[in-house]
């Protein structure tokens, strides 16, 4: 598999984890389910390296965002 393919798809994956872990953690509260202490600090985490060091989400942050 060709490197830049593969970074791709990691940081595709980057933005995907934490948005499902967000609707885990919605549905675990919605349903009354025991939520984790670890899930809510790997859901910061995710959040924070998302944000900070994922180009992929930063350029689609910025085409959301862009003023007509």
């Amino acid at each position: 598999m060709d490197y830049h393919k593969f970074v791709l798809y990691l940081h595709i994956l980057g933005i995907c984890l934490p948005v499902a872990l967000t609707y885990i953690l919605l549905f675990n509260i919605f349903t009354s389910q025991p939520i984790n202490p670890i899930s809510i600090g790997i859901l910061a985490f995710g959040y924070m390296v998302m944000i900070k060091f994922n180009p992929i989400f930063q350029m689609l942050w910025d085409r959301w965002t862009q003023k007509k």
